[in-house]
């Protein structure tokens, strides 16, 4: 099918008066001229200023049997719609709302068979990363009064809104924010964070969580939650330091080998966590159906790197032991 034309609608929110000026305009401005007519009337937004979440449709469902053209209507949606994705493709609650509308109500059909077809036509995106916008921008959202999350933080808090709801998502991002203090929260520590939290049913109420995380990092499962070593005074640090190399025989290049060899370990066991989480539920299964054939070169790869993974972690502390006798 052709690719939509992205010409952004009018600024002007009416339609003019005069019946002979619209017939007199070049086709292009009229149609803008409808549109943003349309798009004012049935949404209130003013489009020569940016949109907000609040002023995109709620999502709803057409079937997969509706062929028909849109209506004046969703045709003012979709135009709302792509005004927030020209102006928001990195904001996760307006333009992962804006893909929801699009995708939810069909949108897409007039110039594309597929919502996967027009996200990766008309806006260079692919299919994976438009679902992953869609289903972050609702916690995104919801955690926005406490502060701004990206797509990588909101992806750790979807599976909590999911599983738990909406206070225990809004208290956990409350919580890691406040035990992280002013260090910057990510989402290896919302990740760290998901993976403390007991089973739905044995959580009473939405404001044991915070004691949940303090717990946990307190024991050490959420070592990205434990609170910040005081800072030393640059001189006594380095004094410090010095003391520790010259007492162990350690040179500085081991020292600070060793400090990122920790930050590698911790990134890849909070990787670790999340395959661990995705590939649980019926995914393996589901995908053996989808296609048994990829399905399986996908779950021997996943092994195989299982396999690998467990032999670099082994323990060589007896080898390196003899390697230097």
């Amino acid at each position: 099918m052709s690719r939509r034309s992205l010409a952004l609608p009018s600024t002007r929110s009416t339609e003019p008066d005069d019946a002979d000026e619209l017939e007199a305009a070049p086709e292009e401005k009229l149609a803008a001229a409808r549109s943003a007519g349309v798009v004012a009337s049935l949404t209130g937004a003013d489009l020569s200023t940016p949109l907000t979440v609040a002023q995109l449709p709620t999502p709803y469902d057409v079937a997969e049997t509706v062929t028909a053209p849109l209506n004046d209507q969703e045709r003012g949606y979709l135009d709302v719609c792509e005004q927030a994705l020209h102006g928001f493709r990195k904001s996760v609650v307006v333009a992962g709302k804006a893909l929801e509308v699009i995708n939810r109500g069909r949108l897409y059909r007039e110039t594309h068979e597929t919502f996967a077809d027009y996200v990766t036509e008309v806006w260079d995106m692919k299919r994976a990363h438009a679902y992953r916008m869609i289903e972050g921008w609702r916690p995104a959202d919801l955690v926005s009064p406490i502060g701004d999350i990206n797509e990588g933080q909101a992806r750790e808090l979807a599976p909590v809104l999911k599983e738990y709801g909406p206070e225990v998502t809004v208290t956990l991002y409350r919580g890691v924010k406040e035990l992280r203090g002013d260090r910057r929260v990510t989402a290896a520590d919302l990740s760290e964070a998901r993976a403390a939290l007991p089973p739905p049913k044995h959580l009473a109420r939405p404001d044991q969580v915070r004691d949940v995380l303090t717990v946990a990092a307190a024991e050490g499962r959420a070592p990205r939650l434990a609170p910040a070593e005081p800072k030393v005074p640059a001189q006594a640090a380095d004094e410090h330091q010095a003391e520790q190399v010259d007492e162990g025989g350690v040179s500085q290049d081991q020292v600070d080998e060793g400090a990122e060899a920790i930050a590698t370990l911790e990134a890849a066991v909070a990787q670790q966590r999340q395959i661990y989480d995705r590939v649980g539920g019926g995914t393996l299964a589901a995908a053996l159906l989808y296609d048994p054939g990829r399905g399986d070169h996908l779950r021997r790869e996943l092994r195989q790197y299982a396999q690998r993974t467990a032999y670099r972690a082994r323990d060589t502390s007896g080898e390196q032991v003899a390697d230097d006798a």
